[in-house]
């Protein structure tokens, strides 16, 4: 495996995880500012974590990209 491989997948794996983690945290404080048990809803908060997952998959190769490219001028 390259290093930029690995820096790749540290990208987009980082990316993920902070996306998912936002969008849970986020959905969470929702259900809790309704009044509402986040466990009582676990179906839209974990749909909600996946969706951050997802896009933060997709967005940190971009972002990666984005920053090696502009390290190089």
């Amino acid at each position: 495996m390259a290093p930029n491989d690995k820096s790749f997948i540290k990208w987009t794996l980082g990316s993920a995880f902070a996306c998912g983690m936002l969008f849970a945290g986020l959905s969470v404080s929702r259900a809790l500012t309704a009044g509402a048990s986040p466990f009582a809803h676990l179906g839209p908060v974990t749909a909600m974590s996946m969706i951050g997952f997802t896009v933060g998959g997709l967005v940190g190769p971009l972002l990666y990209g984005i920053v090696s490219r502009g390290g190089k001028r």
